[in-house]
């Protein structure tokens, strides 16, 4: 019997055996990395990952990176030099930026050049000047400003400072606990010092620049808190301030007056700076939620809108397993973002960009597994997340090793590469409204595992369907990986499978008044990212250019709506081209093979394109029925980097379901 870990929450088995397969409650040894827990390094493990599959020339956000570099760099693990830390965090974030979709992050505005051993500049400022083209994001932290660094002689920021007067400050009993906090008349000259401390460090970095900040993202977690407004309501200051501003509502009041101080602090650099004339400027946490939240009609107003629109920035952290649906205190799953996005979506805004975190236990065994993070990933993605902030919290030495927890940068990627093939569903539809016109963020099933959530396109009849099937423990043994679920949605009545890891349907009416149905994400798998297949796996559908509804079929064998059992498929005719990208690191030097399953009687035209070399064969098609073929690509054919895989029709017409590329001579399953 292979060797077995004995962990705190389970057995885990590097190989299959009789003893893990029959212990009751266990997690799947495929949520973790090759040789866990001694896997590969941070930097080996995102090299090696499948890349995501993003849709050439999409226009999505890049994904703001809040995870730390340095802590995925290896700061604070044992015997990992300073040196070496800066090194690696350069490699984790040149590599994230160029296969991952992430903009170029600055940690912390303020320790950007606290402590510069090596070169003339941090790294993040040589890599942002490398790459002028990525997003260069900066994250400001108004409660860490040290107003020294300006002239002043404390070195707390003002907002937070425990020597401020009386005046401005209310005691209070909250959740058993005595505290004490600012009030909303805290003087706006003191608010403008903290903005002067963000100037002076966002200067330092400007200064060394060739380029622009794209993005800043304030962390937002300043006095006073919304709970503040339920201790001054017998407060004379208060009651003068808020009848000065005419206001009467005290919620209102305190949403209005908190958005003033927001704004005096972020106008002192984003309006007193013109290099941030074109910055994007959000703050953490401003949404519709349901507890300890300003009005979002209000407060969305203190960041920088996007397209007309103002993007939320929930907080999705449900942490466990067990906690996906609802929420446990400040720990948010769907419900939350149900609620906030409901009051969202009503003011019009409907996309958002929620921060998102699988867990961070120290008992890695506790936290979301990737599979079952993938699938909330792209729920969140079809109710109107274009982009994510990418979190994960460091909290205490020891600090936990990144190569338990890379892979959390990558989910984020493969779920927006998703989005990335529904962009004109995202930025032109919605979600869909009830009867009394409440938006819907998703749809019963009849099972408490399955999320499904659904968008359509404005004035068309083309939707955007996502269902994932949710355990509530990492017991591999709980709920099967899919189930079939019946739905209606919009009137129509459909049934589908969905799996763990999420599947992502489009079910749209062509112009001829043919439904095709189709996903666009299969080739995922309910795995960490390490063990999903090298294989190169297209539905024909699925392509990045030359193909669109019309030349796209659907046939089930069950009723209209039923897809359990369906086949979608391409219909190619003569100098039509499907073209995929394939864009990998397969250094293999082994034959491949490319197999096509394919029905018709025609000819048609395969092509591998690398710019360098050219792989082209003339194939022959004479099938009445479905079946694989296989055409050997006998060249020496390096895979690394980007390719483009074509098939064009050359006579007849030829049916194309799929294909895979692979180097094994045996056909897929």
């Amino acid at each position: 019997m292979k060797k077995i870990y004995n962990v705190t929450v389970a057995l885990i088995c590097i190989g299959s055996c009789t003893s893990c397969q029959n212990t009751k409650d266990h997690p799947s040894i495929l949520q973790y990395p090759v040789g866990y827990p001694k896997e590969e390094s941070a930097i080996q493990q995102l090299n090696i990952y499948p890349l995501p599959r993003y849709y050439p020339g999409n226009h999505l956000q890049r994904l703001f990176n809040w995870m730390d570099p340095g802590y995925l760099g290896s700061n604070g693990q044992p015997g990992i030099s300073a040196k070496q830390i800066d090194s690696n965090s350069y490699m984790i974030q040149k590599e994230l930026i160029t296969n991952w979709n992430y903009g170029i992050v600055i940690p912390n505005a303020e320790c950007a050049f606290s402590n510069p051993k090596f070169g003339k500049y941090p790294y993040e400022i040589r890599l942002a000047n490398e790459y002028p083209n990525v997003s260069l994001d900066v994250i400001t932290f108004w409660t860490q400003g040290q107003p020294s660094a300006v002239g002043y002689k404390t070195g707390y920021p003002m907002i937070s400072d425990d020597k401020i007067d009386a005046p401005y400050s209310v005691t209070f009993v909250r959740d058993g606990q005595k505290d004490s906090e600012i009030k909303f008349n805290f003087p706006d000259s003191l608010i403008h010092i903290d903005g002067e401390v963000q100037k002076h460090y966002l200067y330092l970095i400007l200064k060394c620049l060739t380029r622009p900040i794209n993005r800043i993202n304030e962390n937002g977690e300043e006095a006073p808190g919304p709970y503040v407004v339920n201790y001054i309501h017998d407060d004379p200051a208060m009651i003068r301030m808020k009848d000065s501003m005419k206001i009467d509502s005290w919620e209102d009041f305190a949403s209005v007056r908190k958005l003033q101080m927001r704004n005096i602090f972020s106008s002192s650099f984003m309006k007193e700076l013109p290099e941030l004339k074109n910055t994007l400027f959000t703050f953490y946490i401003v949404e519709g939620g349901p507890i300890d939240r300003f009005k979002w009609s209000i407060m969305k107003k203190c960041m920088t809108p996007i397209n007309g629109t103002y993007y939320s920035t929930p907080d999705f952290y449900p942490r466990w397993p067990r906690n996906w649906k609802d929420w446990q205190g400040a720990w948010h799953g769907w419900k939350w973002i149900s609620i906030g996005r409901k009051t969202e979506i009503s003011e019009g805004d409907y996309l958002f960009s929620p921060f998102v975190a699988a867990g961070w236990s120290k008992i890695n065994e506790e936290n979301i597994t990737p599979g079952q993070w993938l699938g909330l990933l792209k729920c969140l993605s079809v109710i109107g997340a274009e982009f994510y902030y990418v979190g994960y919290f460091n909290l205490s030495s020891p600090f936990n090793n990144p190569a338990d927890y890379v892979w959390q940068a990558a989910m984020p990627a493969y779920a927006q590469a998703i989005t990335s093939r529904f962009e004109d569903v995202l930025r032109n539809g919605n979600v869909l409204f009830d009867e009394n016109k409440q938006p819907i963020i998703s749809y019963s099933a009849g099972d408490k595992h399955a999320l499904i959530t659904a968008r359509k396109m404005n004035n068309t009849e083309k939707y955007v369907i996502c269902g994932t099937y949710q355990p509530f423990s990492n017991d591999s043994d709980e709920i099967p990986e899919t189930k079939d679920v019946s739905v209606t949605i919009d009137g129509h009545d459909l049934s589908f499978e969905v799996r763990r890891q999420g599947s992502v349907y489009i079910y749209e009416k062509t112009k001829d008044n043919r439904t095709v149905f189709y996903q666009i994400d299969k080739w995922h798998e309910n795995a960490h990212p390490e063990r999903w297949s090298k294989d190169y796996s297209f539905e024909a559908e699925v392509a990045d250019s030359g193909i669109g509804a019309d030349d796209i079929y659907t046939e089930t064998s069950g009723k209209d709506g039923d897809y359990i059992r369906f086949i979608t498929y391409v219909k190619l005719l003569p100098n039509k081209a499907a073209i995929y990208n394939l864009n990998d690191r397969d250094t293999s030097t082994s034959t491949h093979f490319v197999w096509i399953l394919c029905k018709g009687d025609g000819n048609i035209d395969v092509t591998v394109n690398n710019g360098k070399r050219v792989f082209t064969r003339l194939q022959k098609i004479s099938n009445s029925g479905w079946q694989w073929i296989n055409i050997p690509i006998t060249i020496n054919y390096d895979w690394r980097g980007e390719n483009t895989f074509k098939i064009t029709g050359r006579k007849g017409e030829i049916a194309l379901d799929r294909f895979v590329i692979n180097t094994k001579n045996n056909k897929p399953l």
